[in-house]
């Protein structure tokens, strides 16, 4: 996250996304990451694999104006739920932190290759390990879009 955005990030106390469609939301992770509580949409594969609801945020049905705006204001007249939530939202952003995220992706690489060419590991790949995929590839792209930035400067 570069410093501006985080600066930025820092002035707030909420952090919304209405969006209705989203993949893994690293904004939501940053903002997390940042003390915010986040009020989104309970998207599909989205704001639903980050935020645990009521505890770091509110999740709120796709189209639900009158919603968002109600876990808005919980969150706005609420200033001990806020905080506590901001709170919890730091400290629950640490499970996508890059050096954990990287960890988990190695790890899932080196079950794979322990099972050999174009084998499995039995049964299904647990949910942590698509989450930490989905993140890691979340992550490499963020960083590939800063580097760049940091190159043209």
């Amino acid at each position: 996250m570069s410093m501006t955005w985080k600066a930025e990030l820092t002035k707030a106390s909420i952090a919304v996304s209405s969006s209705d469609r989203e993949s893994f939301g690293m904004p939501l992770v940053e903002a997390m990451r940042c003390g915010l509580p986040v009020v989104a949409t309970d998207c599909p594969l989205g704001p639903r694999e980050i935020i645990t609801r009521g505890v770091d945020g509110h999740l709120v049905g796709p189209g639900d104006a009158d919603g968002l705006a109600a876990a808005l204001c919980d969150l706005i007249r609420g200033d001990t739920r806020r905080r506590r939530m901001g709170e919890a939202a730091r400290r629950n952003s640490a499970r996508y932190a890059p050096g954990h995220i990287a960890e988990q992706h190695l790890n899932l690489y080196r079950d794979l290759l322990r099972c050999g060419p174009g084998r499995r590991p039995p049964g299904r790949l647990p949910e942590a390990a698509h989450r930490a995929r989905t993140a890691a590839l979340d992550a490499a792209h963020t960083l590939r879009s800063t580097a760049r930035r940091a190159m043209k400067r």
